[in-house]
């Protein structure tokens, strides 16, 4: 349903908010890489997608790496982190992919899709980082919340 892109973005977001939990506040990009079990070029890419959409911030150097503030562990909702790796064609595309399609001109499944569509915006307008890593829930998948 999401990218790869996307999945990793959540998985380096619930990694870096357990290092900050552990009392590590800034992470290396090899580190994330490894925990989020991704080509460190590619988490390079995405980890600068999230910096850019003021998610987490990046300091260079040594001693740098990435961080993010419980104040936006609590406030960065689902759909903003989808919305910064580019992968929001969930909620705002036809589900078809075509490029016209709309409520005065709709394509074949346009009227079964739009609720859900919708919905689907809704929910994750609502469903914070926080949320997530405080689902007791992560821990059977192998995430440290």
């Amino acid at each position: 349903m999401l990218s790869k892109a996307c999945q990793y973005a959540i998985k380096a977001l619930i990694y870096l908010s357990s290092e900050l939990k552990q009392g590590n506040p800034r992470v290396n990009l090899k580190a994330i890489a490894s925990a989020i079990d991704s080509p460190p070029a590619f988490t390079s890419k995405i980890l600068q997608q999230l910096v850019a959409a003021q998610i987490i911030t990046s300091v260079k150097g040594g001693g740098g790496g990435f961080d993010i503030t419980p104040a936006k562990i609590k406030s960065t909702k689902v759909i903003t982190i989808i919305k910064a790796i580019g992968d929001d064609h969930l909620v705002t595309s036809c589900f078809l992919g075509l490029p016209h399609c709309s409520d005065a001109n709709p394509c074949p499944v346009h009227h079964a899709y739009a609720p859900i569509r919708e919905q689907l915006g809704m929910e994750l307008l609502n469903i914070s980082l926080y949320d997530i890593i405080s689902d007791p829930k992560l821990k059977k998948y192998h995430l440290k919340p």
